[in-house]
């Protein structure tokens, strides 16, 4: 009769047992499960902040007839105006900073406020021929006369406390979003004083 309980406490232990390493295992893929969707959950709302901010200097761009000084005012307290040519102020380069919940930042500051700074949003424009810029659409080209404004904005993730000062590869894992906007000027001057 001992022998037999021995048997039936063994058992007993080995269901235990195996029930605990159920349980463990499910509790882990559970955990790896959660884990994995906030994950996800947080790079959507950088993606989706950052289509937003795009798309908002993308309506600025095209409201200001793609003047980068009118951006800039626009954007006045938060803005920099890297580089810009007097003879051609559509030419240039505006750059943003972003806090990590998307606020900007207001430059310039004497707080350290860089910092703060999770994303770098940098608009550059060009000013090209039409046809060059339109080449891509279908349209006979000899109709185009005159000239284009060509912007492109990036927004990166900023590391190492780097100001990015170029634009990278749209495959680079620090890009978040690249897009392309122009606006059309033709033989007149964009920008008149």
């Amino acid at each position: 009769m001992n022998q037999s309980q021995h048997n039936k406490t063994s058992l007993f232990l080995m269901e235990l047992i195996i029930s605990i390493l159920f349980f463990s295992i499910a509790g882990a893929i559970c955990v790896r499960l959660f884990v994995g969707a906030h994950l996800m959950s947080e790079e959507s709302i950088v993606i989706n902040n950052s289509i937003l901010w795009t798309q908002n200097i993308s309506e600025v761009f095209n409201g200001m007839h793609g003047n980068l000084h009118e951006i800039a005012n626009f954007y006045s307290e938060s803005s920099i105006v890297l580089v810009s040519y007097e003879d051609n102020p559509e030419i240039g380069t505006l750059v943003m900073f972003f806090t990590k919940d998307w606020e900007p930042i207001y430059y310039p500051s004497n707080d350290g406020a860089l910092d703060d700074a999770a994303y770098e949003l940098m608009l550059c424009i060009s000013q090209l021929p039409a046809s060059e810029v339109y080449s891509d659409t279908g349209v006979d080209n000899d109709s185009l006369i005159g000239d284009a404004l060509l912007g492109q904005i990036q927004i990166q993730n900023m590391s190492d406390d780097t100001i990015i000062e170029a634009f990278a590869a749209e495959d680079d894992p620090s890009v978040i979003t690249t897009q392309y906007i122009d606006y059309y000027v033709g033989l007149e001057a964009p920008y008149e004083s």
